[in-house]
């Protein structure tokens, strides 16, 4: 039974037919769409990311919930939370492409065909997550450490939405994967295999988050699960920066996101020995 015959008997009952449904299964390269159903498209990055803030945002609320925190002012920070990191990832994507957004301003939105930074959504949501906490009087650290697992799971999960969307990828390697000549990946090395930065930074983000949830059982590291988060994951980005091909070098050979990864992993490393002496107990009071 082939793939279209197999989603008309599923989808029938909706009355959508089998001849509408497209299966994006190509042996040879990834592919930023995973179904069509006529002339919608469901993008595999935006399932992903979708997929990774319901994962990071349901582990989230269960552990604050452990900790006791106020349900209702968690919930509405979550929320403002997501919303910021989306708006600032989306920003600095759209300020390292001016001239492709000037052209094309209605693409701005269309978020949902990739097209976010990172260290964007971080800042924007550290500080929209700071502005919160103090205004409702809530635990900084106890809230920024309960959250370091599930950011670390989220952005492994998202990351796999890179690799099926063929943004974020590497350089040219015999032994690599080959994307889809409609996306990122495939336009700027169209038939190449390419390093599979993605699918790296996926499983690297997965370490970590299992680390910090096993390492979390010993008080002191527990306290600083936010500062050990930044400290590995900058570590992480800092060294696959260099197997990226899509990022600017801007600097020394260097690009952008390795200059933030340097500024943010200092600091929080400086921050913890600050922590030693301090109790980090000055952002709660």
């Amino acid at each position: 039974m082939t793939k279209a015959r197999k989603y008309h008997k599923l989808l029938l009952p909706v009355g959508i037919s089998g001849e509408q449904i497209k299966i994006c299964d190509s042996k040879k390269s990834m592919h930023p769409i995973l179904l069509k159903i006529g002339s919608f498209n469901i993008y595999a990055w935006g399932v992903c990311a979708l997929l990774g803030f319901a994962l990071g945002a349901s582990l989230f609320l269960y552990q604050t919930k452990k900790e006791n925190l106020k349900k209702r002012e968690i919930f509405f920070f979550l929320f403002y939370i997501i919303i910021s990191a989306i708006v600032g990832a989306r920003a600095f994507y759209v300020l390292n492409y001016p001239y492709q957004y000037l052209k094309n301003p209605q693409d701005i939105l269309k978020i949902w065909q990739g097209g976010l930074v990172l260290y964007g959504g971080f800042i924007f949501a550290l500080a929209v997550g700071f502005f919160f906490i103090r205004r409702h009087h809530l635990p900084f650290w106890k809230i920024a450490n309960v959250s370091a697992p599930s950011i670390a799971l989220g952005i492994s999960v998202g990351r796999i939405g890179c690799l099926l969307n063929g943004c974020c990828y590497g350089k040219p390697w015999d032994k690599g994967l080959v994307f889809s000549l409609t996306s990122p990946a495939g336009r700027a090395f169209p038939h190449q295999p390419l390093i599979p930065t993605q699918l790296i930074s996926s499983v690297d983000m997965l370490a970590i988050f299992l680390l910090l949830t096993i390492l979390k059982r010993y008080k002191w590291f527990a306290s600083r699960s936010f500062l050990w988060l930044l400290i590995l994951y900058s570590l992480h980005r800092f060294i696959i920066e260099f197997l990226r091909a899509d990022s600017i070098r801007i600097f020394l050979n260097l690009t952008f996101s390795q200059f933030l990864s340097v500024i943010i992993g200092v600091s929080a490393a400086v921050l913890m020995i600050f922590d030693t002496s301090l109790k980090m107990d000055i952002l709660d009071s």
